[in-house]
């Protein structure tokens, strides 16, 4: 076959992988078109009134949730993956829990628990407010500092003890910079949940630029001003991003000659003790105090199971059809141009990170930029008599795949790229064509990688709040958003059946990933 018939063929591949990534990243990239033609006048309003403080609160809270997040996240790791003692094993993968916690729903239940002994006005506040997103976000840090440390093997470690260094010296002149580039991604995704985050932070009455967004937004409906504020987050995006890419510069460790995996060092005793009190005590506080305390509300007198909108059935056919068709659209898409990309070299990949840049971005970035798209799309298009996307249900699933297709894109690429290409070959060799060797060869062997980009879209679709408040329509009202109204008003009571059923459906996602990720499923950043 000539050059010019391949290429001829590969055309509708290109056309199309080109088409999935510019749909998708549009939302983006008209963002940042608008920033760079700011409007002074909306500028100078927003530093004359809230900006500064909006600025100055959202990177304490991102400073303290990053360092509780990393020193938990990483201590605990090391603690399961180079220790050994009684229950390690159930616990190493129940310190993943949390996952299915929203932020918002650990944020109510301490706020609830705390303001008892401690008054409302001691607890409302930044500090307890990062301390219920550590609770919720460190297992990010956990699970690729885990990856990380079990990677190591023993011949630096044993290295560095036979050179005197004892356990505190080893673990963080060897361990700890080896396993650097990892723990970086993991907290490069605890920022941008901090960032996006805005349930917990109107709790605790912290003025952050997203709570901002979203008051500029329902306040005084000025999509220009909520354009303009929603840059701020871009930057601050873009500026984690590029830290998180210098502080993996340079640090990729290769080891030379096969590597022994880590072994356990035994605990006994009361180090034995002190580490199962440890990690006790963190899943008591991240998992357990909410748990008995929403399921005490749901069986008290004052629960609710219903809203004005409708019961629990409402709210969860709602959360279904939206995150449910979101993450189908994610995988499918996903699945499409991981393999599109895969067969078009570096320019096919290229497309496929730009198809990526919703999940880099926090959620009332992508809301914004949704809406300013759609809204041309609306105003260009011919549509069908009666059709409009902005305020519609298929403009809310199109918010959340901008934001999350990359799960979906990730997991299927790092799936395909553990697929032997011998296998691949074969099956080409006996006379299967590109599509039957996909869906016959690769995507059977690259099952568990799939059903970890599942869980965990179940996971971020099930609980994602800016999204689907700023873009939903009338009467679509998930679990997240039912949550959202009660505890807006303090009716702790109220937001306690909801909250239940996510946490309930979060954590059998959450088993889905541990039984991928114990198949072999990376994590990907």
């Amino acid at each position: 076959m000539s050059d010019d018939v391949r290429g001829i063929r590969a055309l509708p591949g290109w056309a199309a992988t080109a088409a999935i990534s510019a749909l998708v990243a549009a939302p983006v990239l008209v963002l940042v078109a608008s920033v760079l033609d700011p409007t002074v006048e909306v500028w100078a309003r927003l530093w004359e009134t809230r900006l500064p403080g909006m600025i100055r609160d959202t990177a304490l809270l991102l400073l303290l949730v990053l360092a509780g997040s990393l020193g938990l996240g990483t201590g605990l790791a090391w603690l399961i993956a180079a220790h050994r003692f009684p229950g390690r094993t159930l616990l190493g993968w129940l310190l993943v829990v949390p996952l299915a916690v929203p932020g918002y729903v650990a944020g109510f239940v301490w706020l609830d628990t705390l303001s008892g002994p401690l008054g409302v006005r001691a607890v409302r506040s930044l500090w307890v407010g990062a301390l219920a997103l550590t609770l919720t976000l460190y297992p990010y840090v956990y699970l690729f500092a885990r990856a990380a440390f079990r990677d190591v093997g023993t011949a630096a470690l044993d290295a560095a003890r036979t050179l005197g260094h004892g356990p505190w010296s080893t673990f963080g002149r060897v361990a700890l910079p080896m396993a650097r580039p990892a723990i970086a991604a993991g907290g490069a995704l605890v920022a941008m949940e901090v960032l996006t985050d805005i349930g917990t932070v109107q709790l605790f009455n912290i003025g952050t630029l997203a709570d901002g967004v979203l008051r500029v937004w329902f306040g005084t409906g000025d999509r220009q001003a909520a354009a303009e504020l929603a840059s701020t987050l871009l930057a601050a995006a873009v500026l984690l991003i590029a830290s998180e890419r210098l502080l993996r510069r340079g640090a990729s460790y290769a080891a030379a000659g096969p590597q022994r995996p880590l072994a356990p060092r035994p605990l006994s005793g009361a180090p034995a003790v002190a580490a199962l009190l440890a990690v006790g005590g963190v899943l008591a506080a991240a998992v357990g105090v909410p748990l008995v305390r929403l399921v005490a509300w749901v069986a008290g007198p004052g629960a609710s199971a219903r809203t004005a909108a409708g019961g629990l059935a409402h709210h969860l056919t709602s959360t279904v059809t939206v995150a449910g068709a979101a993450g189908a659209a994610c995988l499918v898409l996903g699945t499409l141009l991981a393999v599109s990309a895969r067969r078009r070299g570096t320019a096919g990949r290229a497309l496929g990170r730009l198809a990526s840049l919703g999940y880099a971005m926090p959620g009332p970035v992508v809301a914004v930029g949704t809406v300013i798209t759609l809204a041309a799309v609306d105003r260009w298009v011919a549509l069908p008599t009666g059709t409009v996307l902005v305020g519609s249900v298929a403009g809310v699933v199109f918010g959340l795949v901008v934001r999350y297709l990359a799960v979906g894109y990730l997991g299927v690429e790092a799936g395909l790229d553990r697929v032997p290409t011998e296998t691949t070959d074969s099956a080409r060799v006996l006379g299967a064509g590109p599509t039957r060797t996909l869906w016959t060869v690769q995507v059977p062997q690259a099952r568990y990688a799939i059903l970890a980009a599942t869980a965990l879209l179940t996971i971020d679709t099930l609980k994602e709040l800016p999204i689907t408040l700023l873009l939903r329509p009338f009467g679509v009202d998930t679990l997240a958003v039912w949550v959202w109204q009660a505890t807006s008003e303090s009716l702790w009571a109220q937001a306690a059946l909801p909250s239940l059923a996510m946490v309930a459906v979060g954590m059998a996602a959450v088993g889905a990933l541990l039984v991928a990720l114990e198949r072999g499923a990376e994590v990907v950043s």
